[in-house]
């Protein structure tokens, strides 16, 4: 089911798409990244990307929503279908994702950093500039000078032609990618939707806040009202410091516990963020037990290591959570593709598409072209092919664990920080088995290995899935291909403009583009290429481990009833991210369980609604002062932060 109505239900609902959708969704999705880019790379605030569910784009739908009820009453007709929202929504999600804190705003920074900061210091033209594909990279001095310094245009003949040709090779290789994951999507979903019967949670949202009788209800708006209490308050607080504060985020629990090994817990930031509290409501309870449970094991983790008078904390040191994040990831992805082999396999044999939006087999060629042309393309920068075909291979499982994770639990937050396949590799085997050339392309696919928080897959599936339900299914396929096609210069543009106009470099800009290029550089390639490095059998056997216990916990759920322990919650809670939002999932846990517990169904969608209010109230008022703050360049309360 989605919302409260089976499929059947909501297809009779809606009728045929019209191009007025396609053209709307066309000229957003350009004026969607120019802001998103705003707030992340400019203004260094909001940054929507860097949860599952956005808040530009929930706001951008609910502004449609209000317009269409506008025309509804000054004309009695409706200017967009039900159907013909969402199709815009998801094509401005996958738009945002394309521009996120983790996609284009990285791309820009790993290309465009060498050639400019490049000083005998660093040791850049020694080390880095023999191995750096250089059709790949901005090599034009004076093009990356007025970008970092400002004053000047994109579109001045000369810094317009030094990035369309690295740019040019980098969105072939963006788009293949993207066909690929685009081609999984419709082979994963009858498996998921049709015999799993995940439910995902995040999509569900779109159809929630675009019911006509949601705001009609009390409790919505109660919802709704506190989280707008809260950020208005601390605006005026940051406008004028006398007007109080209400304090909710980031109390920090380590800084209390100062005495060993219990000062190995770190930072342990309690958030009250009514935005996470509602979206966990809507989310499994046993996946949210998991979440929060297995977080605290993480933390226990870093208590026992200490005790044994082992260094917590970095890359590499024990309990070596990112490489244990890793293998999770890694196991879960390999998992999923065990669990759908079969049907997969009888569906290419016998060619029938009655479950598909589109034929399988065309899919199924999707994947393996892009495939193969992601691996040509590593090769031809300079890549072992060996190591390339193992390092798109582990990205493909992550990409489909990513995307298991927001179709079977929803989860707010899947960023994997510091455990992109090329550094994993490296602690694994060391840097004797691969060449400079190689080591100098796993630090270029940073840009999407940095983390997964605005990962594109998820967002198409979801899109997908409810296109499907919706009784749109091959339209919205369309529509997220042409949001692809426009969202990938979008998302460039969008960064570019602004750098070459302020300065990338400047105090008037955010740190992404000088930041997440010394990031691959620094942390990572320079040291790999000045002191060889042995394998780390630590970091190896915890990757290994990682993927083992997420297979241990599928078992354990499957043969025994009512085991409380999720594979998904274990494989989500161990990066940074789950930091943020363990206190308010763990919040939504304790409502939800109640609710369960001690009410019935009919209970449990009537409280649903306060939290569904809970997230449009936080995205609303949050939203709406943070476009104030960017429109007049003021500092405004991060609401999400």
């Amino acid at each position: 089911m989605i919302g409260e109505l089976k499929r059947e239900q909501l297809q009779k609902t809606e009728v045929g798409v019209r191009a007025r959708a396609f053209i709307v969704s066309a000229l957003l999705i350009p004026l969607n990244a120019y802001w998103v880019g705003w707030m992340e790379a400019v203004k260094w605030t909001g940054h929507p990307t860097t949860y599952s569910l956005y808040f530009n784009t929930v706001l951008l739908l609910l502004a449609l929503h209000c317009v269409n009820n506008l025309c509804r009453k000054a004309l009695g007709c409706y200017l967009f279908t039900r159907a013909e929202l969402i199709l815009i929504y998801f094509s401005l999600c996958v738009g945002s994702a394309l521009v996120g804190h983790d996609q284009s705003q990285v791309l820009l920074a790993v290309i465009g950093h060498v050639h400019y900061f490049k000083a005998p210091t660093n040791r850049y033209e020694e080390l880095i500039m023999p191995n750096l594909p250089s059709w790949l990279v901005v090599t034009d001095l004076a093009a990356l000078r007025d970008m970092y310094i400002g004053g000047s245009t994109v579109w001045t003949r000369q810094n317009f032609l030094a990035w369309f040709s690295p740019l040019l090779w980098w969105w072939s290789f963006w788009f293949s990618m993207l066909m690929m994951f685009m081609g999984l999507c419709i082979l994963m979903i009858p498996q998921w939707v049709q015999h799993e019967k995940l439910s995902f949670p995040l999509a569900q949202f779109s159809l929630h806040i675009t019911e006509r009788g949601l705001y009609q209800n009390n409790l919505f708006w109660l919802g709704f009202i506190i989280p707008a209490f809260v950020n208005t308050l601390n605006n005026l607080h940051v406008m004028f410091p006398s007007v109080p504060e209400m304090h909710t985020h980031r109390i920090n629990l380590g800084a209390f516990i100062t005495s060993a090994p219990w000062n190995a817990l770190g930072w342990t930031p309690i958030n009250f963020f009514p935005f996470a509290i509602g979206i966990g409501f809507l989310l499994p309870v046993d996946l949210l037990f998991s979440s929060w449970f297995f977080y605290l094991i993480w933390k226990i983790q870093r208590v026992v290591v200490a005790s044994l008078g082992y260094p917590t904390g970095g890359i590499g040191n024990p309990p070596y959570p990112h490489e244990q994040s890793f293998g999770a990831y890694v196991g879960l992805g390999l998992l999923t593709l065990w669990t759908a082999k079969r049907h997969i396999f009888e569906t290419l044999k016998s060619g029938d598409q009655k479950d598909y939006i589109v034929s399988p087999k065309l899919s199924f060629a999707l994947v393996v072209l892009g495939y193969i042309f992601l691996v040509w393309f590593s090769i031809h920068a300079g890549m072992q092919i060996q190591y390339a075909i193992l390092f798109f291979a582990s990205y493909v499982l992550v990409s489909l664990t990513v995307s298991r994770l927001r179709g079977e639990f929803g989860a707010p937050v899947h960023d994997l920080h510091f455990a992109n396949p090329g550094a994993v590799m490296v602690q694994m085997f060391g840097t004797k088995p691969f060449t400079p050339k190689t080591l100098t392309v796993f630090a270029l696919y940073y840009w999407f290995t940095r983390a997964q928080r605005s990962h594109p897959m998820p967002t198409a599936m979801e899109g997908l899935v409810i296109g499907e339900q919706l009784g749109i299914g091959k339209t919205m396929w369309l529509a997220l291909w042409m949001a692809i096609i426009l969202g990938i210069p979008s998302a460039c543009y969008a960064l570019l403009i602004p750098y070459y106009r302020l300065g990338a470099a400047s105090s008037k800009v955010g740190g992404a583009q000088r930041g997440f290029g010394w990031e691959a550089y620094n942390w990572y390639l320079i040291p790999w290429l000045s002191v060889e490095r042995k394998p780390n059998y630590g970091a190896m056997c915890f990757v290994f481990g990682g993927c083992a216990f997420v297979w241990l916990l599928h078992f354990c759920r499957y043969y025994f009833i009512n085991f409380p322990f999720h594979p998904v919650g274990y494989a989500v809670s161990g990066t940074w991210s789950m930091e943020m939002v363990w206190f308010p999932l763990f919040i939504a846990w304790m409502c939800k369980a109640a609710v369960i517990r001690y009410g019935s169904s009919a209970t449990y969608y009537m409280v649903r609604n306060f939290f569904i209010g809970l997230v449009v109230g936080d995205f609303v008022t949050g939203g709406l002062w943070n476009l104030y703050g960017a429109a007049f360049d003021k500092e405004v309360y991060r609401f999400n932060e």
